[in-house]
């Protein structure tokens, strides 16, 4: 599937890259997702029977993917974007590997990070955790650094039909890492040592373009849809502390009302005593830092207290904040920039 939105630039290079495949059993459904540019144009200039284009109203990545879905009749499912290249021996690696090794659903390969002139920047690997194998569901929830882009994958479209699972269109940044999840909920997935890809970095990128508030929903529903899934209160009690984490500290910050729901939700209660507590002084100290008017406040962190009664930097904030407010909030806000400066990994929390 390709969709693109006004990608003249580049989706010439893109489709040459899928007409050169040694694999030559392949469909290309490209979504034109009300392109106003030149990209129309370009697309009528291919007469390959394979290309198969569908033109719509623009209505963002997710629902272009989805529409390609409706479309797709291979048995497989691979992904590309209109500024990205397959490498010419990408398809019959991927297909090859999956046919060798019938008990996995989907794999996954290397790739290179590329400038605006084909230039090539860094592996994709080296920007991600991994590799991993066989279920990839934890590490998925864990965080969207398994595969990169998604141009790195090759999936039995089976298990995507068979589960019903399509892509959210309330989600504008990371779409793909939320479909991901649903679909290693049933999949099993195998890793092939392949340079496959060619992944193009350039300033309009939807990851570069798109501002903070919209960037944080589209996080928000990533981490909320991932909290939601059948398998999540089977994850092991660290990455369910550390989604809860990113969802309470890092992204609805500012959101006291839905911080409050999830914390009063089934999902947070079957997290252990001692990572509630912590997960609430945080998420408390975090308002306090913020200087937000929340009116939870209080009632997190004598919840915190009653679930882990020795905790004594929670004892010491409740004592500080009802007898010097002012000062809790600048010792706090001094902790909070000293740990923000000297680590910048959200793999690294449990440090506060």
């Amino acid at each position: 599937m390709m969709p693109v939105y006004n990608g003249d630039k580049y989706i010439k290079a893109a489709i040459e890259s899928v007409i050169l495949q040694k694999y030559q059993n392949w469909e290309l459904i490209v979504v034109d997702d009300g392109s106003k540019d030149q990209t129309s144009s370009i697309l009528e200039s291919f007469s390959d029977k394979r290309i198969k284009v569908i033109h719509q109203e623009n209505q963002g990545e997710a629902t272009a993917r989805n529409t390609a879905l409706k479309h797709v009749e291979g048995e497989y499912l691979a992904f590309l974007d209109s500024d990205d290249m397959f490498f010419p021996e990408f398809l019959e690696s991927m297909v090859n590997f999956l046919l060798n090794n019938p008990t996995l659903d989907a794999v996954y390969c290397d790739g290179w990070y590329i400038d605006t002139n084909d230039n090539f920047l860094e592996l994709l690997s080296n920007q991600r955790r991994g590799p991993f194998q066989d279920d990839l569901f934890e590490a998925l929830v864990r965080a969207s650094d398994v595969f990169g882009p998604p141009t790195c994958t090759l999936i039995k479209r089976k298990i995507i039909s068979d589960n019903q699972i399509e892509f959210d269109p309330r989600i504008v940044i990371g779409p793909d890492w939320d479909f991901f999840i649903k679909v290693a909920q049933f999949s099993k997935w195998g890793y092939l040592n392949l340079k496959g890809v060619k992944y193009r970095v350039h300033q309009t990128n939807i990851t570069l373009t798109t501002n903070t508030a919209k960037r944080l929903e589209s996080l928000a529903l990533c981490r909320e849809n991932a909290i939601n899934t059948i398998r999540f209160d089977n994850c092991s009690n660290e990455v369910k502390y550390y989604a809860f984490y990113d969802l309470l500290v890092n992204i609805i910050h500012s959101q006291d009302k839905r911080q409050n729901d999830w914390i009063k939700s089934n999902q947070f209660r079957k997290i252990q005593k001692k990572d509630r507590a912590k997960l609430l002084r945080l998420t408390a100290a975090e308002s306090i830092v913020k200087n937000h008017t929340n009116p939870y406040i209080k009632e997190w962190l004598q919840t915190s207290i009653s679930l882990n009664p020795i905790d004594l930097k929670t004892c010491l904030i409740i004592i500080l904040t009802k007898l010097f407010p002012n000062i809790t909030h600048k010792i706090l806000l001094m902790r909070h920039n000293s740990v923000q400066s000297a680590n910048n990994s959200p793999f690294k929390i449990d440090s506060k």
